[in-house]
C-alpha cells in the first residue's frame, strides 16, 4: 500500500510539468537537434519561438527536458537551444494557531494563558528555458 502511494505521488509530480510555448508552428518534426549555446548551431536558422518548462523541485530535470523536446517536435522545430535551469521559490504559506487555557496560580487566582504557534512552508520549483529554431 505504501509503495502504491509513493508511485502515485511520483506519477503526479511528473505530470505536473507545465510547458509554455510562444511562437510559430510548422508540421511536426521527427528529430530535434539539441544545443546548449547558439554558437554551437552550425546551420543557418531563424528563431521560431520560446519555450519554458516549469515543475515542482521533485520532478527531475531530465523529465522536464524530455517534455521540452516532445513539444519542440510537435510544433515542428529543427533544433532547441537550452538556455538554462533555474530553481526558485514559487510562494510561501504561513499558518498561525493559538490555544487559550485557564490556569489557577498558588493564590487561587485564575488567569487565561494564550499560546500561539506559527509555521511557514514554501514551494520550491524549477524551470528550463529554451529557444526553438527552424533551419533556413
Amino acid at each position: 500500500m505504501k509503495d502504491l502511494l509513493l508511485i502515485s505521488i511520483l506519477l503526479l509530480a511528473v505530470s505536473c510539468t507545465k510547458i509554455d510555448y510562444v511562437g510559430e508552428e510548422f508540421p511536426p518534426s521527427d528529430r530535434v537537434e539539441q544545443f546548449f549555446s547558439s554558437g554551437d548551431v552550425t546551420r543557418e536558422y531563424k528563431i521560431m519561438g520560446y519555450i519554458v518548462a516549469s515543475a515542482p523541485d521533485i520532478v527531475s530535470a531530465e523529465k522536464m527536458h524530455m517534455k521540452l523536446v516532445e513539444k519542440a517536435q510537435k510544433v515542428g522545430a529543427d533544433g532547441i537551444i537550452i538556455e538554462g535551469l533555474e530553481r526558485y521559490t514559487a510562494g510561501s504559506n504561513t499558518s498561525y494557531s493559538e490555544t487559550s487555557q485557564d490556569k489557577t496560580d498558588k493564590k487561587g487566582k485564575t488567569k487565561t494563558v494564550t499560546t500561539g504557534t506559527t509555521s511557514t512552508s514554501s514551494e520550491e520549483k524549477k524551470q528550463i528555458k529554451a529557444t526553438l529554431i527552424k533551419y533556413k
